[in-house]
């Protein structure tokens, strides 16, 4: 069984968010799946089976610690290497069915690699945080909260505080304490700290140990809500930042359709191939 290396939201190899991909993972269990990225160490890894209708395939999504419903670099990596498998020259369209959503990408050869585009669909707006509460979580990072602007539960597949903090704020910050059980109280996942003022952001998993370099779950979100505010006109492109503070800065193209849909694309450069010894039955 091969698998892939790939940089996704980068503009060359060795840049932006490294995945693993596993174009055709038949065979294998989800424990198995989880134990693959676990070893590969990558901040998500994901699996594709071909289902019947062209260009359609099923796709799970797993962290070192568990299995995601929905996540955004996983969606547009595996596009771009479907391209490069499949897609021949021309654009091409793909539809991965995950286990709580179906996402629809286009991808073209850009380059010496990809470009990729996801439509998220609408946006789900949740919790306002009021403003003493959106300090603690601020204060759980020993950052600052910017209380020009409201923080607040956005999701299109995974629900994210999108927590507004300072300038300095977002460069000092590091996830100081536990807050799965606070998150969960407002309905959220995952905290997303958010210079608004740069486009800039920053996120880590839930343990607050690994910090994500680019985050196509997150940028969704963050595109609605700029939106919704009135920073950004609707219809529009524009890009977010985030991986700086990690060394691999990476931007994530951005653009809130008329209708509320939401998509996120960005480049995808191949780095490498592999190829698992073991047989699927022999990693059970």
């Amino acid at each position: 069984m091969e698998y892939w290396q790939v940089d996704v939201f980068a503009e060359r190899v060795l840049a932006g968010n490294g995945l693993a991909v596993f174009p055709d993972c038949r065979g294998l269990s989800p424990a198995a799946m989880q134990e693959l990225t676990r070893e590969l160490r990558q901040f998500e890894s994901i699996f594709l089976a071909p289902l019947d209708a062209a260009n359609h395939f099923a796709a799970r999504v797993f962290t070192v610690e568990e299995e995601l419903p929905f996540a955004g670099h996983p969606v547009l990596g595996a596009a771009a290497l479907l391209h490069h498998l499949h897609g021949g020259k021309a654009d091409a369209d793909w539809l991965l069915q995950l286990p709580e959503k179906s996402v629809g990408i286009t991808t073209r050869r850009q380059g010496k690699g990809f470009y990729a585009e996801m439509d998220q669909g609408p946006a789900t707006f949740g919790k306002v945080l009021d403003g003493a509460s959106a300090a603690t979580f601020a204060g759980a990072f020993g950052s600052r909260y910017d209380s020009r602007y409201p923080a607040q539960v956005v999701s299109t597949g995974l629900p994210y505080l999108l927590l507004p903090v300072t300038a300095a704020g977002l460069a000092d910050a590091r996830q100081r304490e536990p807050l799965d059980a606070a998150l969960a109280g407002i309905g959220a996942a995952f905290v997303f700290l958010m210079d608004v003022d740069a486009r800039e952001g920053r996120t880590w998993d839930p343990l607050g140990v690994v910090e994500d370099i680019a985050t196509g779950s997150a940028a969704g979100p963050v595109a609605a809500w700029r939106v919704s505010q009135g920073l950004e006109p609707a219809g529009q492109a524009f890009s977010l930042a985030q991986g700086r503070f990690v060394g691999r800065p990476s931007r994530l193209d951005v653009c809130v359709g008329e209708a509320g849909n939401v998509l996120v694309g960005g480049t995808v450069q191949l780095l490498a191939q592999a190829r698992l010894l073991p047989s699927p039955a022999e990693l059970d």
